[in-house]
C-alpha cells in the first residue's frame, strides 16, 4: 500500500507538471500573455523540483533502511519515513531480514563449534599462522606438543626446537616430511604436512604434525619379522645340505672303530659320492656368499646426486639398452608421453637402474605370452608429481604375493635374487617419491598383467 501511495503521488505530480508545461507552451504562442507564460513556466519548474525532491525522499528512505540493516538500528531510519504504511512495510521487511541473519549466524556458530570440537578431538596437532608468524588457530594437541598458545608467535617454537622451527618455515604447500625430534624429553617420529591458503587476501599456512612412532614401530617390527623369515629360509636352504653332506663325508672317511680310512682303499662309488658332496657344498657356499653380497648391496645405497633429468629421455635410453632383448623375444614395447620434456630432480644412474629393473621384470612376465607387449607411459603433472607407468600383458601377480614382492630377497622367479624391487623402492624413497603396484584381484583373474607406477 505504501509503494502504491508513492506511485500515485508520482503520477499526480507528473500530470500537474505536464499541465503546467502545456499552459506555458500555449500561452507562449498567444499575444500579450507574458505573465501567464512566466507564471506557467515557473510552476513547471516548481513541479519538476517537487518530483525530484519526492523521488529523492524515497531514495533516501530506502538507503537509510538498508544502512539500518547493516547497523541493526531500525528506529532512527523509520522516523525519516513520513508515510506510516510504508514505514510499517519496511519495518516488517527489516524484521524478516534480521531473523534470517540471526538464523544464519546461529548455523555458523553451531558449525564452528562442531568443527572446533572435531579438531580438538583428533590426536593430530594442528595450527595455522599468518605471514608475520602469529598463530591464528591451534588445537589442544598442538599446544601441548609445542608449548605454544593462540595469538603467540611461532618464533617461540625455535627456543624449544630450532630444527622443527626451520622445517615448518621451509616446508612448502603440499609437501610432507618425516622427522625424528626430541620434544619435552620424548623422542617423537613426526609426519609434518603443510598447506597454504588465502583468507580475505591474507596468506595463512596450516601445519599438521602427527606422531607416527607407534605405527612406525609396528611396521618396523613386521618388516623385521618378514625379513628374518626370508633370511632364515635362504640360510637354512644353504646350511642344511652343507651340514648333511659334511657329516656324510666324515662318516665315509671314518671307520667304525674310529680310525681314519685310507683314501686308496675307498671304493669308487664312495669316492664319487665324496666328490659330488664336495661340489654341492661348494655350490651352496657360493650361493650363500652371493646372497650375503646382495644383502650388502641392499644396505649400502649411496645418496642420490640430484640433477635436472628429462624423464622422457631417460626412459628412451632404458628402452634402447633393452632393444635387442625385445627383438629376440619378439616383444612389442610402446612408449607414450604427453610432453617431450618432463624434467625432475633425480639421480640419473639410480633412476635408470629402477626403470631397467621394472622393464626386465616386465620382460620376464610376458616372454611366454602369444603376443607379448610392454607399455611405458610418462605423465607430466601440473603439481610437479610426474609419473612413469610400466605395464605388461602378462598373467599378473597373484594377490597373495602383492604384499611380499617388496620384501628383500623374496622372489617368485627361479633365477631371481629378490632385491630388485626392494632396491627400487629404497631408491624412490631417497628421491622423496613412491613406487606402487597396481595388480588387483580382478586384474589377475582377467590376465591383464601388471602395472608399476613411479611417482616423482
Amino acid at each position: 500500500m505504501g509503494f502504491k501511495n508513492f506511485r500515485l503521488g508520482l503520477v499526480i505530480r507528473t500530470i500537474m507538471l505536464g499541465t503546467a508545461i502545456f499552459f506555458a507552451v500555449y500561452s507562449a504562442y498567444q499575444n500579450e500573455w507574458y505573465v501567464t507564460t512566466i507564471v506557467s513556466s515557473a510552476i513547471s519548474v516548481i513541479f519538476l523540483i517537487e518530483i525530484i525532491r519526492y523521488s529523492e525522499k524515497y531514495k533516501r528512505s530506502l538507503t537509510d533502511f538498508l544502512l539500518s540493516i547493516k547497523s541493526r538500528d531500525f528506529v532512527s531510519s523509520a522516523v525519516t519515513i513520513s508515510d506510516k504504511t510504508t514505514r510499517d512495510i519496511l519495518h516488517d521487511a527489516y524484521n524478516t531480514i534480521l531473523d534470517e541473519f540471526k538464523n544464519i549466524r546461529i548455523d555458523k556458530e553451531v558449525q564452528y563449534h562442531y568443527l572446533k570440537t572435531m579438531i580438538e578431538h583428533i590426536k593430530i596437532a594442528l595450527f595455522s599462522y599468518d605471514e608475520t608468524g602469529n598463530i591464528q588457530f591451534i588445537n589442544k594437541t598442538a599446544s601441548i606438543l609445542l608449548n605454544v598458545n593462540q595469538n603467540q608467535n611461532i618464533k617461540k617454537i625455535e627456543f624449544s626446537n630450532a630444527n622443527l622451527y626451520k622445517l615448518i618455515q621451509n616446508l612448502k604447500s603440499g609437501e610432507n616430511e618425516l622427522v625424528k625430534l626430541k620434544l619435552n624429553d620424548e623422542l617423537l617420529h613426526l609426519s609434518v604436512y603443510a598447506t597454504e591458503l588465502k583468507i580475505q587476501a591474507k596468506s595463512i599456512k596450516l601445519i599438521s604434525l602427527q606422531n607416527i612412532k607407534q605405527e612406525l614401530e609396528y611396521q618396523e617390527l613386521e618388516s623385521w619379522q618378514k625379513l628374518i623369515r626370508v633370511l632364515t629360509h635362504e640360510i637354512m636352504n644353504s646350511v642344511t645340505p652343507i651340514s648333511s653332506l659334511s657329516n656324510a663325508i666324515n662318516e665315509t672317511l671314518d671307520e667304525i672303530n674310529g680310525k681314519k680310512s685310507e683314501l686308496l682303499k675307498i671304493s669308487d662309488d664312495d669316492f664319487e659320492d665324496i666328490l659330488t658332496s664336495l661340489r654341492t657344498i661348494e655350490n651352496r657356499s657360493k650361493g650363500l656368499l652371493k646372497f650375503v653380497s646382495s644383502y650388502k648391496q641392499l644396505t649400502r645405497i649411496p645418496k642420490p646426486d640430484f640433477k635436472d633429468v628429462n624423464l622422457v629421455e631417460l626412459v628412451n635410453h632404458c628402452t634402447t639398452l633393452l632393444k635387442q632383448k625385445f627383438k629376440d623375444l619378439n616383444i612389442q614395447c610402446t612408449l607414450n608421453s604427453n610432453d617431450e620434456i618432463i624434467n625432475c630432480l633425480a639421480d640419473y644412474d639410480q633412476i635408470e637402474q629402477v626403470i631397467i629393473n621394472l622393464l626386465i621384470n616386465a620382460i620376464e612376465a610376458v616372454k611366454n605370452q602369444n603376443q607379448p607387449q610392454i607399455f611405458v607411459e610418462i605423465i607430466k603433472n601440473e603439481s610437479n608429481k610426474h609419473k612413469v607407468l610400466i605395464k605388461d600383458n602378462g598373467k599378473g601377480i597373484d594377490p597373495d604375493e602383492t604384499d611380499k614382492i617388496f620384501i628383500p630377497f623374496y622372489t617368485t622367479k627361479k633365477e631371481g635374487s629378490g632385491i630388485g624391487l626392494s632396491l627400487s623402492r629404497q631408491i624412490m624413497h631417497l628421491h622423496k617419491g613412491t613406487i606402487q603396484l597396481n595388480s588387483d584381484p580382478e586384474r589377475f583373474r582377467e590376465g591383464k598383467g601388471t602395472e608399476f607406477i613411479l611417482e616423482f
